[in-house]
């Protein structure tokens, strides 16, 4: 190898850990109303993401609205074997603490923030989250899937 080599491999290891950790990759799972732009959930630096019992996990998506939104209201189901659990969200409302404030103008772009606590009594499995927010009139607004590990 080259000094070169050596080199260019040095600033490209630099690079990526001042970028920071790997995205999850997720699924748009039917986003209608609005684009997807970016999903920060934390911690969750693999894939899956790594889902601590008796712990938080915190979400930041970012979204561009294709119309006016005058209600949100979230859903969370974990999928097991093809099977949708519900999951409850301490805030479904999400006009109310979570970085929005409705009426929603269409065209414009938002941050939405939630959390979740991972129960301690939950078993360690692999599974999927969805994670849904739907207007007014019950049409998605946008969704998103991911794969997860519950553990520890």
């Amino acid at each position: 190898m080259t000094l070169q080599h050596i080199l260019f491999l040095a600033f490209c290891v630099g690079i990526s850990v001042i970028l920071g950790s790997p995205v999850p990759v997720y699924k748009d799972c039917g986003s209608k109303g609005a684009k997807i732009n970016s999903i920060d959930i934390t911690p969750c630096a693999t894939e899956p993401c790594q889902l601590v019992k008796g712990r938080n996990v915190s979400v930041i998506l970012g979204f561009t609205t294709n119309k006016q939104i005058t209600k949100v209201s979230a859903d969370v189901h974990a999928i097991l074997a093809g099977i949708r659990v519900p999951y409850p969200l301490q805030n479904p409302d999400g006009c109310k603490d979570s970085g929005l404030t409705c009426p929603i103008a269409g065209g414009g772009t938002f941050n939405y923030t939630s959390s979740l606590l991972v129960a301690k009594t939950y078993p360690s499995i692999k599974l999927v989250v969805e994670w849904e927010v739907k207007d007014q009139d019950g049409d998605v607004i946008w969704c998103f899937q991911v794969p997860a590990q519950v553990g520890g």
